[in-house]
């Protein structure tokens, strides 16, 4: 919330979504095969760009032409196809997915930003009204305050956001 009458989000999910949601991604992480790196398998496999697709989709075609004959037997094109397969279906996926984080992650900045701008909004008026003299105000204003104490003395401001 840029300013208190700009509230682009003014609602919760309703709790039956949430679990839908929720029981999706859980059915989607059950559904997919078994398989996981650890840190250093995720900094030494090979990734798929586009001149190793090219190449993957090369060779498979090389062996369904003469790979019965120059290539031992343990050599299947069925497994690469397959490979190559679940890259393609696990692509689909995951683009669908970044889709789904980048609305996730703008919700949440939203939620966040306008919560905390109102709630600086309220701390404003607290500290104000303590200043002035308000007893009411006082407690309120000393409680909020821990957010900003340690920060340089600073008064907290919308560009600090």
């Amino acid at each position: 919330m840029a300013s208190l009458t700009e509230n682009r989000l003014n609602e919760v999910l309703d709790p039956a979504v949430l679990t839908t949601a929720i029981t999706a991604l859980n059915n989607i992480l059950a559904s997919l095969p078994a398989g996981a790196l650890n840190d250093d398998q995720r900094r030494r496999y090979t990734g798929m760009d586009v001149d190793n697709r090219i190449f993957v989709k090369t060779v498979i075609d090389v062996m369904r032409g003469s790979g019965a004959t120059v290539l031992p037997a343990s050599y299947q094109v069925s497994i690469l196809e397959n490979d190559d397969e679940m890259f393609d279906q696990i692509k689909m996926v995951t683009e669908r997915n970044a889709a789904v984080q980048r609305k996730l992650d703008d919700l949440s900045r939203i939620g966040g930003h306008e919560g905390y701008t109102y709630a600086l909004a309220v701390y404003k008026i607290y500290e104000a009204q303590s200043e002035a003299g308000s007893e009411e105000a006082r407690a309120g204003y000393e409680l909020m305050r821990e957010r900003f104490v340690g920060q340089g003395g600073g008064r907290p401001s919308e560009g600090n956001l």
